[in-house]
């Protein structure tokens, strides 16, 4: 028995060790080039996502529709991931121009705020008379049953009150 008992634990490191060896031939053989592939393709996603053309294609249909804070991140966007390209100083004259429009608006704007708000007072002033007309209307249409039912549950407190003065 001694003798079987040794073939066993024999072929049992025989297993493990092939095992151990199976698994590093395959962490060298088949891993690292897999993982290596992984952090060159993670790399040109970057590139593609971040392509300095890209971003600068999307910054000027963003201002074309007019929602100049996100062309002005996706041009920062530009001046950081990609700061040597030629893109960036067609991108920094695009930045200007949007900057200098933002600011024409908001000009635009605080010289017409004062009208529009007066404007809007009105209207709204109209707005909140009209509802507190409507609102007094019904307080009187339904104040002869708002008193009677207020009377009912008063009635009683009111008669003792009367008859203890």
């Amino acid at each position: 028995m001694n003798e079987r008992g040794k073939v066993w634990v024999n072929r049992f490191l025989a297993f493990v060790a092939g095992g151990l060896l199976v698994f590093a031939i395959m962490s060298l053989a088949v891993v690292t080039p897999v993982r290596n592939e992984k952090e060159a393709l993670a790399k040109q996603l970057d590139e593609v996502q971040n392509g300095a053309a890209r971003l600068l294609a999307e910054a000027k249909v963003l201002a074309e529709s007019k929602s100049y804070d996100n062309a002005l991140e996706t041009l920062n966007t530009l001046f950081e991931k990609q700061p040597g390209s030629s893109e960036v100083v067609e991108g920094r004259k695009l930045y200007t121009e949007i900057e200098i429009t933002v600011q024409a608006k908001a000009q635009k704007w605080e010289a017409a705020v004062g009208a529009i708000r007066a404007a809007w007072e009105k209207a709204r002033a109209a707005e909140l008379l009209a509802k507190a007309e409507q609102d007094k209307q019904l307080a009187e249409t339904s104040m002869a049953e708002t008193l009677v039912t207020e009377w009912e549950k008063a009635k009683d407190q009111i008669r003792q009150d009367w008859e203890n003065r």
